[in-house]
């Protein structure tokens, strides 16, 4: 049974093989195909040549496309000062880090490595330094007491991320303390 089997298959398989090459070819087809192998190179050429050219009058006014980044959110202080928060901080490998009784139970850690996660939070708002709580966009809520937040650095004390000028473009890092962190809004 194996070897009729297996006979069936070798002969399929040698009878699709073959008539691989039977077809005619057809002139105008491989001169269809090369016109739009042409056309296609010449796209792509003049897509590096508009790019290039974009960079070019970039570099001449001084703008850097690399550091021209949408703001992912906002530092709201205590006394009414709102920063811009053009790119957060890694600690490592983690954007934030918290640890701490979550719900009033047992001690959690949350760590987060992908930003895509982070961005899933709609702000931290702050009692105290160690008192806060965080709103999902799923409209969740996720309360800490007794706990500790690092953003952007290990310190105890500050949060570390980085801000834009609107009008150089250029990114800054800044330090804020926590304690006079009203609410982190993440866009």
């Amino acid at each position: 049974m194996r070897t009729i089997l297996f006979t069936l298959i070798l002969m399929l398989t040698l009878v699709g093989c073959g008539g691989k090459n039977d077809a005619p070819i057809d002139s105008n087809a491989t001169d269809a195909a090369a016109e739009s192998s042409k056309d296609a190179t010449t796209a792509h050429d003049e897509e590096i040549s508009s790019a290039a050219e974009v960079v070019a009058l970039n570099d001449a006014v001084g703008i850097d496309l690399n550091t021209i980044i949408e703001p992912v959110g906002e530092v709201h202080l205590f006394d009414g000062t709102i920063i811009e928060l053009t790119m957060f901080e890694k600690i490592g490998k983690y954007y934030i880090y918290i640890s701490g009784k979550l719900n009033g139970r047992s001690s959690t850690v949350i760590s987060l490595t992908r930003l895509d996660d982070l961005k899933r939070w709609a702000g931290i708002q702050f009692k105290d330094k160690n008192t806060f709580s965080i709103l999902t966009k799923g409209e969740k809520e996720l309360a800490f007491e007794d706990s500790r937040i690092y953003l952007g650095s290990a310190s105890h004390t500050t949060f570390t991320f980085h801000t834009a000028d609107p009008d150089t473009y250029e990114l800054s890092k800044v330090e804020v303390k926590k304690e006079d962190v009203k609410i982190i809004l993440i866009k």
